[in-house]
């Protein structure tokens, strides 16, 4: 009879523990999380009981899946439309937070005495955030669908980014002993390119797939199908180098772009569990108490530092990029905690030999610290922001909603003129894909080629030639971008500037790739005559081609999930939709609206009701509630939850239908040429002209939501109006 294998005993016994401590920590209604770092402290090395654990090895492998599977779990949930939403926010504030954490960590190393390179790694590692803990925290309290979790989860995705981008200028840096060098842009343009051609050929493929299984498609064979989709993509990010927890994200925001999101998120739920519970016991057998003993003084400071600067930057700077002061406090003190991309850093400083060997444990000891802080900080930033929004004077509370909503306007007038935005957009796309398919070719083709043919500069000159007839729709994409939009009244001249800066950038990225690639210096004006009198017999062929790659490319971006996910993606301000089902003993039944009286005494608005397949979209006042009807309401989360109080609900949160997917919620501003100006918003007759509701009205910098129909519409106005698409 064969022994047991030392990792089953292994897995039984953090299990077990950790069941019992995770009962109990539910009992008195703490975070499991905080219970997984308990149970990894009771077996883990450093306290008498330890040494329970034998296969440490595979422990780090389980836990690395651990790491995976909860990012690839982000994945699922993140949406390519929810970053364009706070990506403005969430950029700013992402590069700010890391830039300033790291200065405010290389300060606190020199104030500690410590030498420079580990203060450069000091100042690295607590300038990240943990997704992974603020996502199980999150998930956990059930936070996810609010504004703040979004703003937050947006800044993640930018930090964890960086993260990489540090991680590739501290080994530059050490390596060249040089802040600043041609080895770390030529990095940086590596990384959005490989990043940039997952998610291209992620988005043009998979989705499509999924359309064509999902009618027959079983539950096992699609968990497998996922699964194997987030190994892949890993896979290849440990081969280019890069964070595997990179590729399970991106993979899985891949994946949520698909019919089958709300299954694929289901029975990949038990998987994410299983293994990040794995991850977050390891994380609490890191936890040395001898070390926290000895640099108690050290770790007091730097976990003062990562709180105080976290809270402070992240809460200053969303406020400054136009969110509401509910929502940047919120986000600051949600991300007030560091983990395993500190931990990676960390480890790079240790493979390279310039790392103290004593600030790793420190930097556990701070991250385990943030880590139990994290639900209590997430608790009372609620508190906090609403104390302090009762306290605040008028005048400096009016000064801060005028700012948002001024940047709100300046947001919104940008919207309008939207025709840089889409020339930018394709230029950039259309570029990482040529510089993809050239390092493609000079990678495999070129060689191959070399070895085949005697004359070096003919192998150059016909691998170029298949580059740029691979590459030749996407030139076409760049070379004509400006035909896809109109152009402005002011563009449209003899020598258009526009045009000419467009087929300049097009022929410079050509001249450049082929000069880095292919050495073809000789040859720049030879192709250039090729390359015109390709594009004068094969135009129109090209322009079917690319429209057919940017259309199916778009179809698949675009957000096929359920209705709770778009309601998420329609939020104004500080509110967002949500679904409710009236049930049989709701007070509302048989009543109309009018008689309900929901608006005036909840303040949220009733944009649609859906009755079995029918759907009544902005219902009039005379409209009756019935059983079973599905109201789809708006509001801010106070609202909503206290009319969710007063009626009989019932949520299915993975229901798999397609509501709202024709609707779209936009921006509007009132030019003084409006007939609608000086009606009321019942006369302007928006309603049946656009067959849309105006939610809001942003007025001299003041919000208006869910305004009155009586209302007189004024010049500048800017309506939020929920209306069908095609409207």
């Amino acid at each position: 009879m064969h022994e047991i294998a030392p990792l089953i005993l292994d897995l039984t016994i953090m299990l077990g523990i950790a069941s019992i401590v995770t009962l109990l920590f539910q009992r008195i209604r703490q975070p499991v999380v905080l219970g997984y770092l308990i149970a990894g402290m009771i077996i883990g090395p450093y306290i008498p009981s330890g040494n329970l654990i034998i296969d440490i090895p595979n422990i780090k492998i389980l836990s690395e899946l651990g790491v995976i599977f909860l990012m690839f779990s982000l994945g699922l949930e993140f949406s390519f439309h929810k970053l364009k939403k706070v990506g403005f926010s969430a950029l700013i504030t992402g590069i700010f937070d890391v830039a300033i954490m790291v200065l405010l960590g290389y300060w606190t190393g020199k104030y500690l005495g410590w030498e420079k390179n580990n203060c450069l790694f000091l100042g690295a590692a607590i300038a990240i955030s943990s997704t992974t803990i603020i996502f199980k925290a999150m998930g956990e309290m059930g936070l996810k669908t609010k504004r703040f979790a979004e703003v937050i989860f947006g800044i993640l995705i930018v930090e964890d980014l960086l993260a990489i981008l540090l991680l590739v200028a501290l080994s530059t840096i050490m390596t060249t002993q040089h802040f600043f060098s041609s080895d770390m842009f030529f990095a940086i343009i590596k990384l959005l390119m490989v990043v940039g051609s997952w998610v291209l050929v992620g988005y043009f493929i998979v989705p499509s797939l999924f359309r064509k299984v999902s009618t027959y498609i079983s539950e096992e064979t699609l968990t497998i199908v996922s699964i194997a989709l987030c190994l892949f993509l890993v896979s290849v990010a440990d081969y280019f180098h890069y964070s595997t927890a990179l590729g399970a994200f991106i993979m899985g925001s891949v994946l949520a772009e698909t019919v089958l999101i709300h299954r694929i998120e289901a029975r990949i739920a038990p998987i994410r569990d299983i293994f990040g519970a794995i991850f977050f016991i390891s994380i609490g057998m890191l936890i040395n108490i001898p070390i926290i003993t000895s640099e108690w003084y050290a770790i007091l400071i730097m976990t003062c530092v990562l709180i105080v600067g976290k809270i402070s930057v992240i809460s200053i700077v969303t406020f400054l990029t136009g969110q509401s002061l509910s929502t940047a406090i919120r986000s600051g003190f949600g991300m007030a905690q560091i983990g395993e991309f500190s931990f990676i850093i960390a480890t790079l400083g240790l493979s390279l030999g310039v790392l103290n060997d004593r600030l790793y444990p420190i930097i556990v000891a701070v991250s385990s610290i943030t880590t139990f802080t994290t639900p209590y900080m997430i608790r009372l930033s609620d508190h906090i922001s609403v104390a302090l929004e009762k306290q605040l004077p008028k005048k400096i509370k009016y000064f801060m909603n005028s700012y948002s909503a001024w940047v709100f306007r300046v947001q919104s007038k940008s919207d309008e003129n939207s025709f840089f935005k889409s020339i930018t957009i394709r230029l950039f796309l259309n570029g990482i894909i040529i510089a993809i398919i050239f390092t493609l070719i000079n990678s495999y083709i070129f060689p191959k080629i070399n070895q085949a043919m005697i004359n070096q500069q003919h192998a150059a000159i016909l691998s170029e030639l298949i580059a740029i007839t691979l590459s030749s729709p996407f030139i076409w994409g760049m070379l004509f971008s400006y035909k896809l939009v109109s152009l402005p009244e002011y563009t449209k001249y003899s020598l258009n500037p526009i045009i000419f800066i467009i087929w300049f950038l097009t022929l410079c990225e050509l001249i450049v790739l082929s000069i880095v690639y292919f050495y073809a210096w000789t040859t720049i004006l030879f192709f250039i005559t090729l390359i015109s009198l390709f594009f004068i017999f094969a135009y129109r062929h090209l322009e079917r081609s690319y429209h057919w790659f940017e259309t199916q490319l778009i179809n698949n971006i675009k957000k096929t999930s359920t209705s709770l996910s778009r309601y998420s993606e329609l939020a104004p301000w500080e509110t967002h939709f949500i679904e409710i089902e009236v049930g049989d003993k709701s007070p509302l039944l048989g009543k109309t609206l009018n008689e309900c009286q929901i608006r005036q005494q909840y303040g949220i608005n009733i944009v649609a009701i859906y009755r079995g397949r029918h759907v009544i979209f902005a219902p009039r006042g005379e409209e009756s509630i019935f059983d079973n009807d599905k109201l789809v309401a708006l509001g801010n989360d106070e609202q909503i939850e206290a009319f969710k109080k007063q009626i009989e609900v019932s949520s299915s949160p993975h229901e798999n239908m397609e509501r709202l997917t024709n609707f779209s919620l936009n921006t509007f501003i009132l030019k003084e040429s409006n007939p609608a100006i000086g009606k009321s918003i019942r006369q302007s007759g928006i309603r049946e002209e656009m067959k849309g509701l105006i939610v809001g009205i942003e007025r001299a910098n003041n919000h208006i939501l869910n305004p009155d129909p009586n209302m007189l519409l004024e010049i500048n106005d800017i309506l939020l109006i929920v209306s069908e698409e095609n409207a």
